[in-house]
């Protein structure tokens, strides 16, 4: 049940604020100021603003005719403070000064500290994240994301650290009061939302670059570590770039700044011209990250530097509107990453990584609409989900290939110049889209963003002499097979179909008609049909037995593209998971992939493998299965190597590690005992490991449940410096051990000085998805609720951690 809830009253809003903060990284306290130029609306006898876990010792109200010292008030339920004014305040102009003082928390939220360690000794940085709704705890603020004001920001710290903001330095000078402290004033932001304000103060190195259009880039990295923002550094020049061009709107700022954080809660955050980041993804380190973690950095980076437009420059009204933020750089980080590096073949993986776990999310009854309705901040971490990444990137996708490149850019650079430094809701946007294509967007979108779900199209063919007639039925998917009836849920469907060799056809299907028919030319009785080529559009396809049985040739035969043979695997093996397919024609399916080559579709196989182990674990019959998974891969097992071939591809790269993964957790004793000998070696200081099969080496040594190597890899792990190997022996080692014991350890180890906060999540969350963890991980998060709980309070890391325990 939603807590109740309402937004700050509109009647006092602010113009600008001048913040000035001083941490003390010892006591792991802050001292600050704020002063917020008002603009009242109406006649008022108190000031609401948002203010939680401060402190505050004064405040005044000044006028142009008289300054009032006002009683305050602090609600940390409603994480408000009241200035009860005593007299009532006119229409006007006013000023507000808070005096304050706070914690540098342990909880990545808000203004806390984060641990690092130099020559052995260790320190605090402190650092900021915001979103969705933790300024307040930082400073006494608007906090909410339609209520822009400018900001001038004052830092003042220890003259041996890097301060950093939002703006570039205007000025440095020896703090009068301290003389190891130094005042470092930044010039004014342009108008922003609370959320995006951020400040760094800690030891760090950079690099530096400048874009095509002279704005200056720089990747700040751990002292001794700034080489490993090389990669980084490129991404982010040449996105800048593209994006400045693809919507033909110049990047506002003078400065770029990414930076690499040592306790991150979450990937990364867009904060206007200074972005946070984990490590893992903004690092690279040439001789020992692998191909998979740069192309998340890839990623990462180009979601972070699309929302410098959609998030900063036009911000969604209300959380309501999330999705318009993180949909849209969901969807652009594709669409650049693609441009940028077309090795990596992006738009292939987009499907089984994210349309595919967007589906899976979506069909259940714990899904929610795209646009879901938020009210107490609480709310607002809940819907940093799959449905407002994922699917929202999918949907604009289906959109983006309705429309076409040319409307889709008209319209963008249209809404972003129209709404510069303003707020939207998603009417706003669809009507700019609906103008440039001028086709019916609105009716079109409101199908998928208002309503939960997504459809399934029913199959069914007829012959008529060259031609084949294909009726279409659509019905709303539901994971656990129920029907909805007729007065269920409906979609307008921009439909595509192909067939052996033929042009695409390309129809609308209306929200109005459960049934609509379709005559292809000149196909013959032996000619496969198939909907949705490419994989485009968000849902499901049923086909009848004649129609799966050409289409099983046709896989058999790789006479389709490779994500077309994973989208019909995935969509077959979805409806048997409903009961509305036979098991028996997903057997003979699979059988047609004992060939196959592609990356994608082994992933696709090997997820499912992997969701299936974690579900039978317990069953008699689960050898049966291991032996029937070997015989799956033993085709694949053939054509991949351990060591990579020169000429390879980016993908065929990823192959390697998927299959040594699957082959050896499934028992292959020949992978295993390869698998041991380079442990081995590498763990004595010998040949080192390519880092594109450590995940897959370190699986399948724990796989085989050794008490000498978990105490390996304990050491390796207490010893390395690099986060992304420190996360690998984690994730893919000590989680991945067969033994119960054992992992036992590994959860204790989880909530140690050992992990870091951030990383204790994943680690508890690898052990949950072991088959022989899930009970172990149950147990051990009830057990140590009340610890985690106040670890990670409301935020998404906790509700992740709840997903995959439960």
């Amino acid at each position: 049940m939603s807590k109740p809830f309402s937004r700050l009253p509109l009647s006092v809003v602010p113009s600008h604020y001048a913040i000035r903060l001083k941490p003390d990284l010892v006591k792991h306290t802050f001292t600050g100021q704020v002063t917020v130029k008002l603009e009242v609306k109406e006649p008022v006898s108190s000031i609401v603003c948002n203010a939680s876990e401060l402190e505050l010792q004064s405040a005044s109200v000044q006028t142009e005719s008289t300054t009032l010292s006002p009683t305050i008030s602090l609600s940390e339920d409603e994480e408000t403070v009241t200035l009860s004014l005593g007299q009532q305040l006119a229409p006007g102009h006013a000023t507000v000064t808070y005096q304050f003082t706070g914690t540098l928390n342990d909880k990545m939220r808000g203004f806390y500290r984060s641990k690092y360690t130099i020559d052995g000794v260790e320190k605090f940085a402190a650092v900021t994240q915001f979103e969705a709704t933790d300024a307040r705890r930082a400073f006494p603020c608007w906090d909410e994301p339609a209520v822009k004001a400018t900001f001038d920001l004052t830092i003042v710290g220890p003259k041996d650290r890097v301060i950093l903001s939002n703006m570039p330095e205007i000025e440095n000078k020896d703090d009068p009061v301290d003389s190891t402290y130094k005042v470092v004033s930044f010039a004014t932001t342009p108008i922003m939302s609370t959320y995006l304000v951020a400040i760094v103060v800690g030891e760090f190195d950079y690099i530096e670059g400048k874009s095509e259009e002279g704005v200056t880039v720089r990747v700040y990295s751990p002292i001794g570590k700034k080489e490993q923002g090389t990669f980084a550094l490129e991404c982010a020049v040449r996105s800048l770039t593209f994006y400045s061009k693809f919507f033909d709107v110049p990047y506002p700022l003078t400065k770029y700044d990414m930076i690499a954080i040592p306790d991150f809660s979450s990937g990364a955050m867009e904060n206007w011209g200074l972005v946070t980041y984990r490590e893992t993804c903004i690092l690279v380190d040439p001789l020992n990250t692998s191909q998979s973690s740069k192309q998340w950095v890839a990623i990462v980076v180009c979601h972070e530097t699309a929302h410098q437009w959609f998030g900063n420059l036009v911000t969604m009204e209300w959380w309501t509107h999330l999705w318009l933020n993180e949909g849209f750089a969901s969807f652009m980080e594709n669409l650049t990453t693609d441009v940028l590096y077309p090795e990596y073949k992006i738009w292939d993986q987009f499907v089984p990584n994210t349309l595919i776990e967007a589906l899976m999310l979506d069909s259940l009854d714990s899904s929610h609409p795209i646009e879901a309705d938020v009210g107490h901040p609480s709310e607002v971490d809940e819907i940093f989900d799959n449905i407002s990444y994922n699917k929202g990137a999918s949907v604009i996708r289906m959109l983006y290939d309705w429309i076409g490149d040319a409307a889709f850019k008209t319209g963008m650079n249209r809404y972003l110049t129209k709404y510069s430094y303003k707020n939207t809701e998603t009417p706003q946007l669809w009507a700019e889209l609906e103008s440039a294509s001028g086709l019916p967007v609105t009716s079109v979108m409101k199908t998928w963003t208002e309503q939960m779900g997504f459809p399934c199209i029913s199959v069914t063919t007829q012959q008529e002499v060259s031609n084949r007639v294909l009726t279409l039925t659509q019905s709303k998917f539901v994971a656990d097979g129920r029907e909805e009836g007729e007065n269920g849920s409906r979609w307008q469907i921009p439909i595509s179909i192909t067939s052996s060799g033929k042009e695409v056809t390309k129809i609308m299907m209306n929200q109005e008609l459960q049934e609509t028919m379709v005559t292809l030319a000149n196909v013959s009785p032996n000619d496969w049909v198939k909907l949705n080529p490419g994989v485009v559009g968000f849902y499901r396809v049923n086909y009848g037995s004649a129609d799966l049985a050409r289409l099983c040739d046709a896989v058999k035969a790789k006479s389709l593209p490779a994500v077309d043979r994973l989208n019909i695997l995935d969509d077959l093996f979805s409806l048997i998971s409903a009961g509305k397919a036979k098991t028996s024609d997903g057997l003979r399916l699979l059988e047609s992939y004992k060939e196959e080559e592609s990356y994608i579709v082994w992933n696709n196989i090997s997820q499912a493998i992997g969701s299936l182990s974690v579900v039978i674990a317990d069953q008699e019959f689960y050898s049966d299965w291991e032996r029937f998974v070997l015989d799956l891969f033993s085709g694949i097992k053939k054509s991949v190597k351990w060591d990579p071939v020169e000429g390879e591809s980016h993908l065929d790269t990823l192959l390697r590690a998927l299959v040594i993964t699957r082959l050896g957790k499934a028992g292959d004793q020949e992978v295993r005992q390869e698998a041991k000998r380079r442990f081995d070696l590498h763990a004595s200081g010998g040949a080192k490991i390519s880092p594109d099969i450590r995940s897959a080496v370190y699986t399948c040594v724990a796989s085989m449940g050794q008490e000498d190597d978990y105490n390996t890899m304990l050491r390796l792990h207490e010893e390395e410096e690099l986060h992304e190997e420190k996360e690998r022996l984690a994730r893919s080692g000590l989680a991945a051990f067969s033994s119960k014991p054992i992992l036992a350890k590994t959860l204790e180890l989880s909530l140690s000085s050992s992990v870091r906060s951030q990383d204790s999540v994943h680690m508890i969350s690898s052990v949950a998805h072991n088959r022989k963890g899930r009970d172990l991980t149950w147990q051990f998060f009830k057990d140590n609720f009340v610890l985690l709980s106040e670890r990670y309070q409301s935020g998404f890391l906790l509700s992740r951690l709840v997903k995959s325990c439960s």
